[in-house]
C-alpha cells in the first residue's frame, strides 16, 4: 500500500499466525481485501488475477470487503469485552474507515473516524512514547519495531483526522496539545528492525520543522505530517468557526457576527508566521523528497525492494501538493477574509480591483501567491503519469477540486482573451484528473457536479466589470439591485441541499459560493 503504510512487512505473516482469534485475522484481510481490489488486475500477481475471475462480481467490489471487515470488527471489539482490543482490530478499522472516507466524510465514514481515535485512546497510543529518550536509539530492537508499528497506527488515524475535520471544518478529535508520540522513522530502518532517531510533533509550528530537521529523521511520512499540520492549522486561523446549521437561519446571523468582531490583525499575524514556517519547510526539506518539475513516472516496486520508485514519487507528490494546499489556506485568509464581510453585491468589484493591482505588481501580492499555488498543483499534475491518481494519497483530490475551482475565479477575474483561453484549459485539466480520482476511488460525484455548477454560474457573470475600479464598478451594491438580482431564494434552497456554505456570513447565494471556496468548498465534502 502506497498511500497507507502501517504493516511492519517481514513478520507480517507471523502475526497474521499469532492472532488471538479468527474474527480478528478475518476482519484484518477483509480490510486489507477491501483496499487493494481496487488495483486489479494485479501488475506482479496472475494467479490472484485468475483466482478473482471465479467469484461473483458483487463480492469483487471494495464495499463488499469493507462492510465485510466492519462486520467482523464488531465481533472482533464483541468479544473483547472490556478488555482492549489487539492492535490488528485498530489497524483493520484504519483500513476500512480510510476506504470510507475516500468515498466522502459521510455519517458512517466520520463514525468510523471517531471509533478509530476512542480505540487509539483506549491502547494509549497517545503516550506510547511518553518515557522515550529519543535522543537515542533504544536498545531494544523488538520493543522498538513493534512501537513503531504503533507509531504508525497512531498517525495514520490523526492524518484521516485532520482530513475529516478539515472536510467538516470542525476541531480535531485528537488533541494536539496531549500527544506525546515519536514521528514515524523511514520505512528502510523499521523493515531491517534498525531503531533510528526521530522527534515530536512540536507544538509550536516555529519549532515543530525545525525540531524534524534536527533530528535527522528523513521520514517522507513525518514530513508529510508536518505540512498537513501547517495546512490544518491555516485552515483553523483563517476560517475559525464552522458551517452553521442549514436548518437555523437565525444561528447563522448570530456566527456572522461573532465571526466579524475577530481580530483581523492578530489573524494576520498568526498566519504570516504560518507563512514563514511553511517556506522554511520548504528550504529544509530534504533533498531527495524536493519536487523540481521532474517527471514522476510511479514505476512498481521489484520484488525484493523496500522502498521502490512509485513509493518516492508518492512522497514526493503528497509533499509538494499538501505544501500548495497549505499556502491556499494561508493566503486565502488576505483574499477573501476581509472580502467576506461586505455585502456580497460588492465581493467581485473588490476582489476585480486587487486583480487588477495584483497584475501590476505580479508575485508581490497575497493574491498572486494564492493563484501560483493553485498553478503549481497544475504543474505537478501535468509532470506525472497518466494512472498517477491510483498511487497518490486520495485524500488530496480536494486538493485538485480547489486548485480547479481557484482556476474558473481566475478566468473570471481575467476577462475576455487570450489568457482566458489559456486559464480555461488549466481548469479542464484539472477537472479531469480530478474526474479520475472519483472514478477509480470511488468518490462521491457531488463535488465533481458542484465545479460545472460554479463555472456555469461564474460564466453567467460579466468578467470585464470586474476589472473595473470598485467606483466604477457596475457591480456596485446599488447597481447590482437594479441590473442582477438572482432568485437567492433558489440558490439558497439548491445550496442546502448540497451542504454548500462559506465562511459564515448572512448572506448566501453564488456569491458567497464564489468567494468562500477558498474556505469550504474545497475542504468540504457535499453531504448528500
Amino acid at each position: 500500500m502506497v498511500a497507507i503504510n502501517i504493516f511492519h512487512e517481514p513478520s507480517f505473516h507471523e502475526k497474521l499466525k499469532k492472532s488471538p482469534s479468527l474474527a480478528q485475522t478475518s476482519a484484518l484481510l477483509a480490510a486489507i481485501a477491501g483496499y487493494a481490489i481496487r488495483f486489479l488486475p494485479l501488475e506482479n500477481d496472475s494467479e490472484v488475477e485468475k483466482d478473482m475471475q471465479q467469484v461473483k462480481p458483487e463480492m469483487r467490489t471494495p464495499e463488499f470487503f469493507v462492510n465485510m471487515a466492519l462486520q467482523l470488527i464488531d465481533q472482533a471489539l464483541s468479544d473483547c469485552g472490556d478488555e482492549p482490543p489487539d492492535l490488528c482490530v485498530l489497524q483493520a478499522l484504519i483500513l476500512a474507515t480510510h476506504c470510507q472516507l475516500t468515498q466522502g466524510v459521510l455519517g458512517r465514514a466520520w463514525r468510523s473516524l471517531g471509533l478509530c481515535v476512542r480505540l487509539a485512546y483506549e491502547l494509549n497510543l497517545h503516550l506510547l512514547d511518553s518515557t522515550s529518550t529519543f535522543s537515542q536509539s533504544p536498545e531494544n530492537t523488538e520493543l522498538w519495531s513493534e512501537d513503531e508499528e504503533k507509531r504508525r497506527a497512531w498517525w495514520a488515524i490523526w492524518e484521516m483526522d485532520v482530513f475529516a475535520s478539515s472536510i467538516r471544518r470542525t476541531p480535531t478529535a485528537i488533541d494536539w496539545m496531549q500527544m506525546e508520540v515519536l514521528l514515524p522513522v523511514p520505512d528502510i530502518y523499521w523493515h531491517s528492525n534498525s531503531p533510528t532517531r526521530s522527534c515530536f510533533f512540536e507544538q509550536d509550528p516555529t519549532r515543530r520543522w525545525k525540531t524534524l530537521h534536527e533530528s535527522g529523521n528523513q521520514s517522507p511520512k513525518a514530513w508529510f505530517i508536518v505540512i498537513n499540520s501547517f495546512m490544518k492549522d491555516g485552515q483553523s486561523i483563517s476560517c475559525p468557526r464552522g458551517v452553521p446549521s442549514i436548518n437555523n437561519p437565525h444561528s447563522r446571523r448570530e456566527s456572522a457576527r461573532g465571526y466579524h468582531c475577530d481580530d483581523v490583525e492578530k489573524s494576520q499575524q498568526k498566519l504570516e508566521t504560518l507563512a514563514n514556517a511553511v517556506h522554511c519547510f520548504i528550504r529544509v526539506l530534504p533533498d531527495h523528497l524536493r519536487y523540481r518539475q521532474q517527471y514522476l513516472s510511479f514505476e512498481a516496486r521489484l520484488p525484493g525492494e523496500i522502498e521502490s520508485c512509485r513509493q518516492l514519487h508518492c512522497s514526493i507528490y503528497n509533499i509538494y501538493a499538501m505544501t500548495q494546499l497549505a499556502r491556499l489556506m494561508i493566503y486565502r485568509y488576505d483574499v477573501f477574509g476581509s472580502q467576506t464581510q461586505a455585502p456580497p453585491s460588492m465581493l467581485l468589484g473588490a476582489l476585480g480591483t486587487r486583480y487588477f493591482t495584483a497584475l501590476q505588481d505580479e508575485g508581490a501580492s497575497e493574491l498572486s501567491q494564492y493563484f501560483e499555488a493553485a498553478d503549481n498543483v497544475l504543474t505537478i499534475v501535468n509532470r506525472s503519469c497518466e494512472n498517477h491518481v491510483q498511487y497518490i494519497n486520495p485524500f488530496l483530490s480536494s486538493t485538485i477540486w480547489l486548485a480547479a475551482a481557484v482556476q474558473l475565479v481566475r478566468k473570471q477575474l481575467e476577462g475576455p482573451g487570450t489568457k482566458t483561453a489559456l486559464i480555461k484549459t488549466r481548469f479542464d485539466l484539472l477537472y479531469l484528473t480530478y474526474t479520475q480520482f472519483a472514478s477509480f476511488w470511488g468518490a462521491k460525484t457531488s463535488m465533481q457536479q458542484d465545479l460545472e455548477s460554479l463555472e456555469v454560474q461564474l460564466e453567467s457573470c460579466n468578467p470585464e466589470d470586474a476589472l473595473l475600479p470598485a467606483s466604477q464598478n457596475r457591480w456596485s451594491h446599488h447597481r447590482l439591485n437594479q441590473q442582477y438580482n438572482p432568485d437567492l431564494s433558489n440558490l439558497e434552497h439548491s445550496i442546502s441541499q448540497t451542504g454548500l456554505y462559506s465562511s459564515p456570513c448572512e448572506h448566501r447565494g453564488e456569491w458567497c459560493l464564489v468567494f468562500g471556496l477558498a474556505s469550504t468548498l474545497p475542504l468540504k465534502q457535499l453531504l448528500t
